[in-house]
């Protein structure tokens, strides 16, 4: 009777412990965001904040001091009646193999690149949000950086300084914020170049060199006289810690994405594999008309590039948001630059940013939508604008993507982009997934690398187009 007894305690004591450490396992992992369980993109966040606020700051203050040139859906002349495609000099196009940086705890996507003569490789952040090109640099006596991260202009034979005393540098670098230091004729043309009104800048010095760049036909082709800052010091330390310097693909004529689509036919496009790829898993940053960019199963849907002189991102004409097929009631204000709103898109950027009117009514179906099966992690404190607001334990209860309202943004002309649900229904960490938007700052909604995942992109600068089609970009 008393082994019995013993054995009913024990069976007892051992069910308690099972669900003891079920509860307590759970509770775990719902608190792992605050027990210093590593997060994927904490760090990302942070970094794209800062981001958003000098992007927004630079573009209301040349939008308000320096009149715009803009194709609106109405104004624009139609695709038919548009001048014929730049021809490219070269036989095929120019394809750089491009990755995600998640390998190297950074949000944005990267390429290798060869500059100057003899050529040092170069991995560079792949920015449309950026109009200047620019590397860690070496220069005679002042050597921040080791050999193998930044360009010796020095050993380049065929870089060649701006001076300080050119039309170039008192003229037409003022956009990439050239400095008014000028103390002999033969020093050369500086810059402190800014991300906005955030902290964020580089220094350094214009000058001009050649790349050599990869084809689709297995010949390398060289793109000379590329506009380059020569930086000896920055202040994204974490970002740059994994990178020599950013590729600038903003509209600007002194911008690479320019530079380049003159040289090779118009347009240049690139496929975002999923933003945790390890570095691997590649696609390509393609200038030129190359066919076979990406597989795809759908035909490319276009919509207008519409064009700044002042403030030169790639804005969108943006006509509303969907979810489910149900448009959002969102006051179209939210999509007026010229009131301090409307969209860019933005491959520097990681997250979605969208203005609080937009945020707040995605939000309001977004949460119903999840909390029944998923509820909120209860010790996770984000407010969606320091940090994602609704995070949950994807693996408590199987997380089902088919459950999830489908969002769409609707363009003035009809078109439509439909991004996947994990491209804002985003992995933050060991079973820990996160509603991906953020709160804007201001009223500029910016569409972030994550949104643009498994989508090819075809940015046609001669007719002022964007295309986009689904694809695994393998």
């Amino acid at each position: 009777m008393f082994l019995k007894t013993i054995r009913k305690f024990h069976v007892l004591l051992f069910v308690v412990i099972i669900v003891f450490s079920t509860t307590f396992s759970t509770i775990l992992a719902d608190s792992s965001i605050i027990q210093g369980r590593p997060r994927r993109l904490q760090n990302v966040i942070k970094h794209d904040i800062i981001r958003y606020k000098g992007i927004s700051h630079k573009a209301k203050l040349r939008l308000s001091t320096v009149h715009s040139r803009k194709l609106t859906y109405e104004e624009d002349i139609p695709i038919e009646e548009r001048e014929a495609p730049l021809k490219s000099t070269i036989q095929g196009s120019v394809k750089l193999p491009m990755y995600a940086a998640a390998d190297y705890e950074m949000g944005e996507y990267v390429v290798d690149i060869d500059v100057g003569n003899p050529p040092t490789k170069l991995r560079l952040v792949v920015d449309t949000g950026s109009d200047l090109t620019w590397v860690k640099c070496k220069k005679g006596n002042r050597r921040y950086f080791s050999d193998n991260e930044a360009l010796n202009v020095d050993k380049s034979l065929t870089y060649k300084p701006i001076s300080c005393e050119s039309a170039l540098c008192k003229e037409e670098f003022t956009s990439l914020s050239s400095l008014d230091i000028c103390p002999n004729v033969n020093a050369p043309c500086l810059y402190n170049y800014s991300y906005g009104d955030n902290g964020l800048w580089t220094y350094g010095m214009f000058g001009k060199d050649i790349t050599t760049l990869p084809t689709t036909t297995g010949k390398p082709v060289k793109l000379p006289k590329l506009l380059i800052g020569c930086s000896e010091s920055f202040t994204d330390k974490d970002t740059m810690k994994h990178a020599d310097g950013v590729l600038g693909l903003g509209i600007n004529p002194y911008a690479f994405s320019l530079h380049a689509v003159v040289q090779f036919g118009g347009s240049f496009s690139y496929c975002l594999v999923d933003h945790l790829s390890p570095t691997n898993v590649t696609n390509y940053l393609i200038f030129g008309d190359y066919k076979e960019k990406a597989p795809t199963q759908e035909f490319m849907r276009y919509t207008a590039l519409l064009v700044s002189d002042s403030a030169p991102y790639y804005w969108l004409n943006v006509k509303g948001i969907s979810l489910n097929h149900r448009m959002l009631n969102i006051d179209p204000i939210v999509w007026d630059r010229d009131a301090d709103g409307g969209t860019i898109l933005d491959s520097g950027t990681a997250a979605t940013y969208w203005a609080e009117p937009t945020y707040r009514a995605i939000m309001d179906v977004l949460v119903p939508a999840l909390e029944k099966d998923h509820p909120k992690i209860e010790q996770y404190r984000g407010d969606g604008k320091l940090d994602f607001e609704y995070c949950f334990n994807s693996t408590a209860t199987p997380f089902n993507p088919k459950q999830v309202p489908r969002l769409e943004i609707h363009f003035m002309d009809g078109a439509r982009f439909k991004p996947l649900v994990k491209s804002y229904i985003v992995d933050d960490g060991p079973d820990i997934s996160c509603i991906g938007f953020l709160e804007a700052p201001t009223g500029l909604n910016v569409i972030g690398n994550i949104m643009q995942q498994n989508y090819l992109w075809e940015f046609d600068l001669h007719q002022h187009t964007i295309g986009f089609v689904s694809s695994t970009c393998d």
